[in-house]
């Protein structure tokens, strides 16, 4: 009988042991750690962790869609799941940065509001990742300005900064689809901006909160372009 309950006993802590090494953390390749973190109610759930270089959700175990800011996120102490969503997270932003590309800047609306995110915006910025379900459309959810990039109207995401060149204000940049040339309306006055229009003008990136609607606060004829009720824009003109 004691041989038995030895045996028993021996095959629990053989099979606690190896249930402990499978939940237990992992290293990473890059050095960051890999665990799970997972709810199987609409509770939230929190995992301990250490999120300073950031999270990434690298497998998705769960049934239901794993949505960062919705039913996970992280903040400074750790991760956290709710709504039935469970993953594998990895510590650390695994980010493959093409030649010439700047770091990643994480702005969120929260609550709808406008919010500004210091940021060195020189050479341009795009957006890499959208958190939020709310839409992030350049020019009316997001866009930048010198000091940085701002959001609105419950966009989150992370945007990528450099790689675009700054194009000169009002001046012509030779380009195979056109000559880019910037047109803004400040104060909320018309501006126009000569330049000589053979066969038409696209609206190429919009950088006012404006939105820049052709025939209301812009448009073209065969001398330039016009921009009013603050619409500030590239064009591309042909």
């Amino acid at each position: 009988m004691k041989n038995i309950l030895k045996g028993l006993a021996a095959s629990l802590i053989a099979g606690y042991s190896a249930y402990a090494l499978a939940a237990a953390p992992a290293a990473e390749e890059g050095g960051g750690m890999r665990f799970r973190c997972e709810t199987d109610s609409s509770q939230q759930r929190y995992c301990k962790v250490d999120t300073s270089d950031g999270i990434t959700l690298v497998k998705q175990i769960s049934d239901v869609p794993c949505m960062q800011g919705r039913n996970w996120d992280y903040d400074r102490h750790g991760v956290w799941v709710s709504h039935r969503c469970g993953g594998e997270f990895v510590t650390g932003k695994r980010v493959d940065r093409p030649p010439g590309q700047g770091p990643e800047v994480r702005c969120e609306s929260q609550a709808n509001r406008i919010e500004h995110c210091p940021a060195d915006t020189r050479k341009g910025v795009r957006l890499a990742r959208q958190l939020s379900a709310s839409d992030c459309v350049e020019g009316l959810d997001w866009g930048h300005d010198d000091e940085g990039i701002w959001v609105a109207r419950g966009c989150r995401a992370e945007f990528r900064i450099g790689g675009v060149e700054a194009l000169p204000d009002r001046t012509g940049l030779e380009d195979p689809q056109g000559t880019k040339v910037s047109c803004e309306s400040t104060g909320r006055q018309r501006q126009r901006c000569d330049i000589a229009v053979k066969s038409g003008v696209d609206l190429f990136r919009q950088v006012s909160k404006t939105r820049c609607v052709r025939g209301r606060n812009w448009d073209w004829d065969s001398g330039g372009i016009w921009v009013d009720h603050g619409c500030r824009a590239e064009f591309s003109v042909r």
